[in-house]
């Protein structure tokens, strides 16, 4: 276990100065010109980037309020009091959602190390991500519960006899011999009958 801040998490490539401001400016005109009912598309860019969860947090609140709203407005009479209430919700919805959008991409930008902006390295005092981390110590084996380093062993345990051994196969001259030897007997034992 180490003490301290973990690896600093990667974020995409830094954009030109012109790029980011040119993509601040096209998502704050979609949602005035849309008054309202397309502003998750700057909270969806920003939650991509920063890859934060509280930024998704919001662009699914921002888009359940933009549809409820759009929904309650289209299905209700004006004089229902919720009407007005989806109404303000669709007013302030443009300048809150804007005004995120701006505070959170402008030090999204300064974190990247944007031109004009400190680099988000050189701010933050975190060891590179490239250095390997101190040895761990290794935990030393411990011995057994019952260990007791002046007993005796016990006595090895008596081993089986080993079983016999089948007698090895008789090899052919051998073979060969008792034949003769059995011809040799059994000739004498004809002449020995044959005399009597």
């Amino acid at each position: 276990m180490t003490n301290g801040p973990g690896p600093v998490p990667p974020y995409p490539p830094a954009q030109s100065k012109a790029t980011a401001t040119a993509l601040r400016a096209i998502f704050l005109t979609i949602t005035a010109i849309s008054c309202g009912f397309l502003a998750c598309l700057p909270l969806l860019h920003l939650a991509v980037r920063r890859r934060r969860a509280m930024d998704w947090v919001f662009f699914w609140t921002a888009t359940a309020a933009s549809l409820a709203s759009f929904a309650t407005i289209g299905t209700l009479s004006e004089k229902n009091p919720w009407t007005d209430v989806a109404l303000l919700t669709v007013i302030a919805l443009v300048p809150l959602v804007g005004v995120h959008y701006l505070v959170a991409d402008l030090a999204l930008a300064r974190a990247e190390g944007a031109p004009g902006y400190p680099s988000y390295a050189t701010t933050v005092p975190y060891p590179p991500p490239h250095q390997p981390a101190p040895p761990q110590p290794q935990p030393q084996p411990q011995p057994p519960v019952d260990y007791n380093p002046y007993r005796t062993p016990p006595p090895p345990a008596p081993q089986a006899p080993a079983p016999p051994q089948p007698p090895a196969p008789p090899h052919q001259p051998r073979i060969n011999q008792v034949r003769a030897e059995l011809d040799e007997l059994s000739d004498l034992l004809r002449k020995q009958e044959g005399g009597q």
